[in-house]
């Protein structure tokens, strides 16, 4: 996949959105200021050739946009002048522009979306396996013209900077099938990962092994680190019950009763150190739905759907009382440690940090396509559930709940996903994505 899409032939759509651009070029120096919701790219998904995509993930993080793949068929390689057989996953990252700034691919094919820190990209494979990419080794320097040239050195270093096997990671911290050899009997695939530069919390059936991020190395797992780990029950830990933060994981193992064993109706929340130390616990009469750290308050949704933090030690700093999602929100501004989601018709914003419903709005699109930077929430709406006189849209909600701006999609352009990236907001469409201006700006300026 390139950055800009170079297919030969454009699409009416493809022809419109040239044609809008062109237009925005020749008003620049007639007083035009590009303003929020202005298309400034449009790229493309496609896999091309003879390999097949299916399933993918897509995570953003920081000024990137990684994209996840699972791919199949057969590709040429032109250095040894020969077809081979892919069956594996791709990992790209686009920046703000919709430039591809970083390409890497897995040894086997992707068994759910990836985790990504400042150093890494790790992704749960088949096969109970852990693969983590370098981000640096994998990274493609577009502005410097050397790179990917006369095969130096750079080239020819493997991004992927480890990968496990989990089940079969021995207690004394060695490692099974770190030189991606295949077992004949492939346990089941890792559920989900969660990881930061510190730790990787692999979570495989009702288990969690931690992994050292740098290195791959098997630090403990959960049935181990738990006192009488054996009575915890079955489906007792789920993905949306671990979290990771620094050096400390955090779990919530449901079905605990009284006594620390399974069959109870509470829920014991837990932090580990690397070690596997477990340094403090708490006891809940109530399920826990899901956990997540958020600016540095770890925040867990009950069955009662009730949304409380915590500190570090566990103490509650709050309480809300206001319908929660039973999933993890996705629309998550790292600033501040905010995240929004939509319940009942009513979009709400909530300061993890503070513990309080910053603002909460009725009149917003419901569906839930949402995502959030630091100036706040963007939320699209399509064609579904609107009205005849109705537009697709996307709204930009600020930090204190009004809105900053409202703009058109483009013709036949349909919400999959949208992701706010450094400056620009993306809009997945099935296999196109389009780039929008994320800031208000000003559309005319007598000023020139």
């Amino acid at each position: 996949m390139t950055g800009r899409d170079a297919t030969v032939g454009l699409s009416r759509r493809r022809f419109l959105a040239a044609v809008g651009l062109g237009v925005v070029g020749a008003l620049a120096g007639c007083g035009y200021r590009p303003g929020g919701g202005d298309l400034a790219w449009e790229s493309s998904l496609a896999g091309g050739g003879l390999l097949e995509v299916d399933d993918r993930w897509f995570l953003p993080a920081g000024d990137r946009l990684f994209v996840l793949r699972n791919r199949s068929g057969r590709t040429y390689d032109f250095e040894s002048e020969t077809w081979y057989d892919v069956e594996n996953a791709a990992v790209t990252a686009l920046d703000p522009a919709g430039d591809t700034r970083l390409e890497a691919e897995t040894e086997r094919r992707a068994a759910g979306p990836p985790a990504v820190t400042e150093t890494s990209i790790v992704a749960p494979v088949e096969g109970d396996r852990v693969t983590a990419i370098d981000r640096e080794t994998a990274a493609l320097d577009l502005d410097d013209p050397t790179v990917d040239e006369d095969g130096s050195e750079a080239d020819e270093r493997d991004p992927i900077r480890w990968q496990v096997d989990v089940d079969a990671a021995s207690a004394d911290g060695s490692t099974a099938s770190a030189d991606g050899s295949t077992d004949d009997d492939l346990p089941e695939n890792v559920d989900a990962v969660r990881a930061s530069d510190r730790l990787v919390a692999a979570v495989v059936g009702d288990d969690v092994v931690v992994l050292d991020a740098e290195t791959g190395d098997r630090a403990f797992a959960l049935s181990e680190a738990w006192p009488d780990g054996s009575d915890v029950g079955s489906l007792a830990v789920t993905p949306d019950r671990v979290a990771v933060d620094g050096g400390d994981a955090w779990v919530a193992v449901a079905g605990v009763g009284p006594d620390g064993g399974s069959g109870g109706d509470g829920t014991v929340l837990a932090r580990f150190d690397p070690t596997g130390e477990r340094r403090v616990a708490r006891s809940l009469s109530v399920e826990v739905d899901w956990l997540a750290v958020f600016g540095g308050t770890l925040v867990a949704r009950d069955s009662n759907e009730r949304v409380t933090g915590y500190r570090r030690d566990l103490d509650r700093r709050f309480a809300l009382s206001v319908s929660i999602p039973s999933s993890r929100p996705r629309a998550i501004s790292r600033a501040g440690g905010r995240f929004y989601y939509s319940a009942g018709g009513t979009m709400r914003a909530i300061d993890a940090a503070a513990g309080e419903v910053v603002w909460e709005r009725s009149d917003l699109p419901t569906r839930d396509l949402l995502a959030a930077d630091a100036d706040g929430v963007y939320v699209a709406e399509d064609e579904v559930g609107l009205g005849e006189e109705d537009e697709p849209r996307i709204t930009a909600v600020g930090t204190d709940g009004e809105n900053r701006w409202t703009a058109p999609l483009p013709d036949g352009v349909t919400v999959d996903e949208l992701f706010a990236v450094g400056d620009r907001l993306i809009v997945v469409d099935d296999a196109e994505l389009y780039g929008f201006r994320a800031a208000p700006g000003e559309r005319w300026s007598l000023l020139g």
